[in-house]
């Protein structure tokens, strides 16, 4: 087993993808590559974290401490060029702490925390398309002002309405396989989507239209299909979203 890098191929679309698109929507400068990197190394940390409990903690211990480190000094040089970037640690705050709270409780694999750690997720498509527009101080005004980017909200959104829809999908495929009230409820999430994306531009319909085709059909093609499989098909997907995201909006 590898601590260092988790093999979560979907994970890693949803870790990746919003903060990847956030970053060059806001331009792409050393402050939107700091927020990525930061926010990767938070996430291995995070990941590495909840490992430690495990049989094989140990080994956890050392990946958790390098990787903490890592974020712990991207934070500090991003709060040392704008400190006002300090009001995100709220709403990711709570977010996260909700999913600890879950995982502690044996909860780790309910859709209220892939819910939670999916929004800390789709957020920080704002937190990196907004860096830059940051202004000095430290006050609530300083940073309201900041994030106050409405473009940056509705890519962050997106990637939401998205991933949360691949909540209900990947049940339909493994732990709730057959059950025909999941398989309902995810066809009607994204059939909620297809409307909400025509109303953002028809490639972000498009595109919804396809993740309901595939929240359909999937399940009823390759019910049997492994997870790795449905990881990269994710994968593929949200490439596709990322430039729709990024070349529309």
């Amino acid at each position: 087993m590898n601590v260092w890098v988790p093999k979560q191929y979907g994970a890693w679309a949803m870790l990746l993808a919003p903060v990847l698109a956030g970053s060059i929507i806001g331009g792409f400068g050393w402050h939107e590559i700091l927020v990525l990197l930061s926010w990767v190394a938070a996430y291995l940390s995070y990941m590495a974290i909840r490992g430690v409990s495990g049989r094989d903690g140990r080994a956890h211990i050392a990946p958790a401490v390098v990787f903490g480190v890592a974020a712990a000094a991207g934070a500090v040089a991003l709060l040392a060029w704008h400190t006002a970037l300090a009001w995100w640690a709220v709403p990711l705050g709570v977010l996260f702490g909700t999913s600890l709270i879950l995982i502690v409780t044996g909860r780790e694999r309910s859709a209220i925390n892939d819910a939670a750690q999916i929004g800390a997720s789709c957020m920080m498509t704002a937190a990196a398309a907004t860096a830059h527009l940051m202004g000095a101080g430290f006050g609530w005004a300083v940073f309201a002002a900041g994030v106050a980017w409405p473009k940056a909200w509705l890519a962050a959104a997106i990637f939401a309405g998205y991933f949360w829809g691949t909540i209900p999908y990947v049940k339909t495929m493994i732990r709730e396989r057959g059950k025909l009230s999941w398989y309902i409820a995810s066809i009607a999430y994204h059939a909620v989507m297809i409307v909400l994306g025509f109303f953002v531009n028809p490639w972000v319909g498009a595109f919804a239209v396809l993740a309901t085709a595939r929240a359909a059909l999937v399940p009823k093609l390759w019910p049997r299909a492994k997870p790795k499989r449905i990881g990269i098909g994710e994968m593929v997907g949200t490439v596709i979203l990322i430039v729709i995201v990024v070349c529309t909006l």
